[in-house]
């Protein structure tokens, strides 16, 4: 095992802390990185010992990681596509709690990226699969000039344990829907600096909120959950500076398997700019 130089690191893929949240990083000699981290976000309603949209979160990151190890300039990866699934059940722990994660590249060229990952906590819990698109620096600027803006001040702790605020409208049989404001550009610091964006994990959060608020009527109570899988596609990077729309509907809902399965459209004014398909375990 290689140890790695995080700021390198953090240079070639163009994320820094708090959004990059490693302490170690190590690198294979057949080119896997293995990272450790302390769990933030916040758990909610869901099962489990870290949420699943920051595991994404992670494992997305830990993958272009990968990546960066075969780099000689400044990339910025965009996650595009990504599947998340559960592995095994793994019992509540809470933020603070320490966890390893391993990602690997499985195809790369000039302008894509697949790779995936898997979270454990001395057993793998979580397995992402993810596709990226691979920008290069000039490129990226050339495509997101309007996005920039002079650095804005580091925040003294990490915004990323704190879910996003929402105006909730009142659900409509089997659907419910909400809407943000835009983003502080504090609130997504260290994700491509000078160019702030919604994160696509704070994105996936923000809509496991509406999930579980439209899961908790649908059933007529609070309760918790598990996710089993989630399927997300990035189809944009909207600017911090935009409010989004969270739209979901419950696709599938039974009792008597205690399974839920949902979709969610989240919208900029009229364009779709991201989806997600879930399904829970009550």
């Amino acid at each position: 095992m290689q140890r790695l130089d995080i700021s390198t690191v953090c240079d070639r893929i163009a994320v820094q802390a708090p959004y990059f949240a490693f302490g170690e990083l190590e690198g294979d000699e057949d080119g896997a990185v293995r990272g450790v981290f302390a769990s933030e976000q916040t758990i909610g309603y869901e099962r489990g010992p870290v949420a699943s949209a920051e595991v994404g979160r992670h494992l997305a990151i830990l993958g272009s990681c990968a990546a960066a190890r075969r780099a000689t300039e400044r990339t910025y990866y965009l996650a595009t596509k990504a599947r998340y699934s559960t592995l095994k059940d793994a019992g509540r722990r809470g933020a603070g709690r320490v966890f390893q994660a391993a990602a690997e590249v499985l195809a790369q060229d000039r302008r894509s990226l697949t790779a995936q990952a898997i979270m454990s906590d001395g057993d793998p819990f979580a397995h992402l699969h993810c596709e990226y698109q691979a920008l290069p620096e000039r490129v990226f600027m050339r495509l997101f000039q309007d996005y920039r803006i002079e650095q804005a001040s580091t925040p003294e702790r990490s915004p990323y344990g704190e879910p996003i605020p929402l105006a909730f409208e009142e659900p409509r049989g089997s659907s419910l829907a909400a809407r943000s404001q835009p983003l502080a550009p504090a609130r997504c610091a260290g994700h491509f600096l000078h160019y702030p964006a919604w994160p696509i994990a704070i994105i996936a959060e923000t809509i496991t909120q509406v999930v579980a608020r439209l899961l908790h009527h649908i059933i007529g109570r609070e309760t918790e959950y598990s996710v089993v899988r989630t399927d997300i596609a990035a189809l944009r990077l909207v600017s911090a500076a935009e409010a989004l729309s969270f739209q979901v509907e419950c696709r599938s809902a039974s009792r008597i398997l205690s399974h839920y399965a949902f979709s969610a459209r989240v919208m900029r004014r009229e364009d779709v700019v991201v989806t997600m398909d879930t399904e829970l375990h009550v």
